[in-house]
């Protein structure tokens, strides 16, 4: 449940955080009457990534057991990839992403557009959120569900403390103890996913997790040492 919590939460969060920059850019260029579109393509994206990753969860558990572990397995290093990606992503991302998001919705002035881009970015994360959950096959079905649920109502909270209140929050930080969890959870992810393929010696699942945890943080925190180097 812990695993499916954080990267709920982390997919999530940026989810709300891509509606939250669109809703507040309209704010500001005083287009309030386009939000319904924003509210009505979020809530869409959510439904069908809901629905995609029920469909899928309910269909694949019903599988035998040596197909079950097979897709458990693929989805197991597709996930470990994807975090990958994240960590890349996050050590080459600049706080233009906001600025960037911004600057597409005052380029895209009708309503539909705006459903659009909410729906896609909803759906993005949905989609990966739901990798993560076929990831966990094995794992009883109440408790994804409730790991996956506390991470979505978490990014809302944040999100509305993020957008609504007087309270500011470090969202870099954030996303940084985010990065170095999943960055634990991506290595067992990836270790699983090979002995769920090949069934390995323990000996080299655990040289292979060292390295892809070295290897993460290097990437993920390269700019930080760099720069605590410095001083």
């Amino acid at each position: 449940m812990t695993t499916n919590l954080f990267l709920s939460l982390r997919e999530s969060l940026e989810a709300v955080l891509i509606v939250g920059i669109i809703l507040s850019t309209l704010t500001q260029q005083h287009k309030d009457k386009l939000k319904p579109y924003v509210y009505g393509g979020s809530l869409a994206g959510l439904l069908v990534s809901l629905l995609g990753g029920y469909l899928l969860f309910s269909s694949a558990q019903g599988l035998e057991e040596e197909t079950l572990e097979l897709i458990e397995g693929i989805m197991m290093l597709i996930a470990s990839g994807l975090i990958a990606y994240f960590v890349v992503w996050m050590s080459r991302q600049s706080t233009d992403a906001s600025a960037s998001l911004s600057n597409r919705v005052s380029k895209t002035s009708t309503g539909i557009g705006l459903a659009l881009l909410a729906f896609f970015g909803i759906l993005r994360e949905g989609t990966e959120l739901v990798v993560f959950t076929l990831a966990n096959l094995s794992t009883q079905a109440n408790d994804v569900a409730l790991g996956t649920i506390l991470g979505i109502v978490l990014a809302i909270i944040i999100g509305v403390v993020i957008f609504k209140s007087s309270i500011k929050l470090n969202l870099n930080w954030i996303f940084k103890i985010l990065g170095l969890v999943l960055i634990f959870i991506g290595s067992d992810l990836f270790v699983e996913g090979i002995d769920e393929l090949t069934k390995m010696f323990e000996s080299v699942e655990l040289i292979i997790q060292i390295a892809y945890i070295g290897l993460a943080l290097w990437i993920f925190l390269k700019d930080d040492i760099k720069r605590i180097l410095k001083r």
